[in-house]
């Protein structure tokens, strides 16, 4: 099945508002961790939140190139 570059983006923008639900899980458990003094399950579910952001902004990047990969293509044409 042959997919679109912006169907393929459209994959990715879904992707990140899924990793988006786990950074705002993790953010409810991290207030609770914080809360009852437990700091080593405090560092790790900020650890577990930095790489969830990354992750996100890796998947956001990839879902703006795809979805306006050909009007870089105009913009080269029309200069």
């Amino acid at each position: 099945m042959e997919r679109t570059l912006t169907q393929l983006s459209e994959d990715y923008f879904k992707a990140a508002e899924d990793i988006n639900c786990l950074i705002v899980k993790y953010r409810r458990l991290l207030n609770e961790a914080y809360n009852s003094n437990n700091y080593l399950k405090t560092y790790e579910i900020k650890r577990k939140l930095t790489i969830f952001y990354d992750q996100k902004r890796d998947i956001l990047d990839t879902a703006y190139a795809l979805k306006n990969y050909y009007k870089r293509d105009e913009e080269v044409m029309s200069a």
